[in-house]
């Protein structure tokens, strides 16, 4: 989360269209039947990564960018995930299942620890 939160303090442009287009991408992977269940979903999201980095800033930066607008994509700051709890846990399963980075297993770690994801309530 730093790298994106500074650029955006210090007024970098770049990086809500790199949001946008993340949070676009988003809405398309979750109509996907493989992004419904666990293993498929694990399948799915290394190809998603090297998406990602190919339109989100390349490197460390997409991959917190994919991270962080797909998990905090399905917060919100009154009610927390809400109606979205059950899918934000399957995200964050489905990241550490799969093949994707260490870079981007540990940035979803620490968003699932930082918004309380596995605490009872996730509120």
């Amino acid at each position: 989360m730093h790298r994106s939160l500074e650029m955006l303090v210090r007024g970098n442009d770049e990086i809500v269209g790199y949001y946008r287009t993340a949070a676009e991408r988003w809405n398309q992977i979750w109509q996907r039947e493989a992004a419904q269940e666990l293993a498929t979903f694990g399948k799915l999201l290394k190809n998603e990564q090297t998406w990602f980095e190919e339109n989100c800033g390349g490197g460390l930066l997409s991959q917190e960018i994919m991270v962080v607008s797909g998990l905090v994509g399905l917060y919100r700051t009154r009610g927390g995930f809400g109606d979205n709890l059950e899918r934000a846990r399957l995200l964050s399963d489905a990241i550490q299942i799969s093949s994707c980075s260490i870079g981007v297993k540990v940035c979803a770690d620490k968003v699932a620890r930082s918004y309380a994801l596995f605490v009872a309530s996730a509120v």
